[in-house]
């Protein structure tokens, strides 16, 4: 179906293009239309961890990662404090037009906050402590206890209730299980929940969230078979792409779940290892590293954390090296190609927007046209089905007289700040003049 949707879309642009360049209106005059990297747009790119005043002012970013303890979220009586505990997070962040991306934990090796990320009451039902030393230390619950797994679930039940679709936060990684919220339990094995358990988390998310993303942390984990949500790949160049026998890579995790081209429909983030993201970025070998643009290419990432991106000091060659391959990430949209035609008596406009990024953009958006004032917005394609490669031919009908200049912007309610195009000599606006009528 794919492959068969992929030859549509390329003869449709075909048909389109040559129509665009035949019958123009008279006087009409297309801009050069040339590309330039857009830096800093929404739902991509590098991203810094959260903290009052704000990321240092290094690389351009969209979005801020916070992790957030349950106990901050349901109080040690049991009693919801969800809004009491995110919204002063979501509230700084939306203040710099930013996103946030979020992440709630019950085990957060060598934090000072140990058990008490657990609220009291949980351990009051009987929940077992487990202890552990690696990884600097910790108390993990007992993950296998049905207890614990069903206030799990009603936790996310109510925490879809309060922030599903709430346009300040780009993505939630799933969390609640396992170190950092990680799903897994490497330093006390036995705390790991059931699969059955695994899949009841997972189905409350499903069940909870219709319009925010959820990521979760290992492709294959017991009830994504039905593909609703995306992954966060955290060892992300390290541990991407492997051999045969690296089994827990993660793009092998991805090919034994069948789930490669889950991409299309959600996102794809995760961090880059942080012991190589110093020398990354100042352009030095990593060592037992692999190549990024390949990681990217395959597993059509669109964020990655990257707190040394954003670190004092960078010299200008980090920032540049940053801001490049922050670019890299999701979608990339440019306008190749303008047009006006009469069409039944019509005014019709035209402009050609090809996404040349790795990913399509999870957000809803529409391309609308202006001139003198008038806009109009396009029809055809929704722009979030545009992927990788593909190029879509937007039209609307738009009366034009002369003087006026034709322009182009992307607009969405799902960004508190505009997606812009990578074209050179973009308004300050973030609109984009593609053509004149003299």
């Amino acid at each position: 179906m794919n492959f068969l949707r992929h030859i549509f879309i390329i003869v449709k642009a075909a048909v389109l293009c040559l129509v665009m360049g035949i019958g123009s209106v008279s006087g009409f005059t297309a801009a050069e239309l040339k590309y330039e990297t857009a830096y800093g747009n929404p739902l991509k790119g590098f991203v810094p961890f959260y903290s009052e005043e704000g990321a240092v002012d290094t690389a351009a970013h969209s979005m801020e990662f916070f992790y957030i303890p349950l106990s901050e979220l349901i109080s040690d009586s049991g009693e919801y404090t969800v809004r009491e505990g995110l919204e002063p997070y979501l509230t700084r962040i939306a203040s710099r037009s930013h996103q946030a991306i979020f992440r709630v934990y019950l085990d957060y090796p060598a934090s000072a906050l140990g058990e008490k990320a657990v609220p009291q009451y949980i351990w009051d039902m009987g929940v077992k402590k487990i202890p552990y030393t690696d990884f600097g230390g910790g108390i993990s619950p007992d993950y296998t206890d049905d207890r614990l797994i069903c206030e799990l679930v009603k936790f996310t039940g109510v925490l879809g209730r309060e922030y599903d679709g709430d346009p300040r936060i780009a993505y939630i990684t799933a969390g609640l299980i396992g170190h950092w919220g990680e799903w897994h339990c490497f330093a006390c094995p036995e705390a790991m929940p059931s699969d059955e358990q695994q899949r009841r988390i997972v189905n409350a998310f499903n069940e909870s969230f219709s319009k925010t993303e959820i990521l979760m942390r290992y492709p294959g984990t017991p009830g994504t078979e039905n593909g609703k949500t995306g992954y966060h790949d955290d060892s992300f160049t390290f541990e991407t792409l492997g051999g045969k026998k690296q089994s827990w890579f993660y793009y092998n995790r991805l090919k034994k779940a069948k789930q490669t081209g889950i991409w299309r429909t959600h996102p794809i983030g995760g961090e880059f290892r942080p012991e190589g993201q110093q020398d990354f970025l100042n352009g030095k070998p990593t060592e037992g590293y692999r190549d990024y643009d390949k990681c990217l290419k395959k597993t059509h990432c669109s964020w990655l954390m990257m707190n040394k991106a954003f670190a004092d000091g960078l010299s200008e060659t980090a920032v540049k090296n940053a801001n490049a391959a922050s670019a890299k990430l999701g979608y990339d949209f440019t306008v190749t190609k303008a047009s006006v035609r009469k069409k039944a008596g019509k005014t019709v406009v035209y402009a050609a927007v090809k996404n040349v990024g790795v990913a399509p953009l999870y957000a809803d958006a529409e391309i609308v046209f202006s001139s003198n004032g008038a806009e109009a917005k396009a029809g055809g394609e929704p722009l979030n089905t545009l992927m990788p490669g593909e190029t879509f031919i937007y039209r609307a009908e738009l009366e034009m007289q002369s003087g006026d200049n034709l322009t182009v912007r992307i607009e969405s309610k799902d960004t508190p700040s505009p997606i812009r195009f990578s074209n050179a000599n973009v308004n300050t606006d973030s609109s984009l003049t593609i053509g004149s009528m003299k």
